[in-house]
């Protein structure tokens, strides 16, 4: 018997095979939209002599301008710190900032609450804004889900990269600045 495969079939088939094999490495790199992105710059928080993290901001551009998306913030963990303590310090810093009202505050609060877990050392925290102004949190790659208020992201962010934030030092790398 002379068996002959068409030549049509054989590059379908081929190519079927090669995105069945490449389809999780485009899926993985869709999945974590702040790698398009370019690194602005990168630093250390410190309490006392403990570090307690590593900070990334990423933006278009490799350069900061406020509210200026997409951008991203990688915050990875030196320490493991709970959900509950992650809130009380966000909390706190928004209110010494002067970040958006009280009631403000306590909504943006009590929807973190639902997305963030208690993080553990080498545990990445993203937060990813995209071109539209949308905030979206993500835990060692996974999506955790989004804030929907517009004013979230500049509350957000402010934290790291306001003017007068708790570490000015951690502020200047982070904006790439001397």
């Amino acid at each position: 018997m002379n068996w002959k495969t068409p030549l049509a079939g054989t590059w379908a088939g081929t190519s079927l095979l090669l995105w069945a094999l490449c389809w999780p490495l485009a899926a993985s790199a869709d999945s974590l939209p702040w790698q398009r992105l370019r690194t602005v710059g990168q630093g250390e928080m410190h309490w006392l002599w403990f570090k307690l993290y590593d900070a990334t901001l990423y933006s278009q551009t490799g350069h900061y301008r406020p509210q200026h998306y997409p951008q991203a913030l990688t915050i990875t963990y030196a320490r493991s710190i709970s959900r509950e303590d992650l809130l009380s310090a966000t909390g706190q810093e928004w209110q010494r900032l002067g970040v958006g009202n009280q009631d403000q505050r306590q909504r943006w609060l009590q929807q973190l609450a639902t997305l963030w877990p208690d993080v553990s050392s080498g545990d990445a925290l993203t937060f990813y804004v995209d071109g539209a102004g949308l905030g979206h949190f993500w835990w060692r790659d996974k999506p955790l889900g989004s804030v929907p208020d517009p004013q979230f992201p500049a509350a957000f962010l402010a934290i790291w990269l306001a003017d007068n934030s708790r570490d000015p030092a951690l502020t200047r790398r982070l904006r790439g600045q001397p």
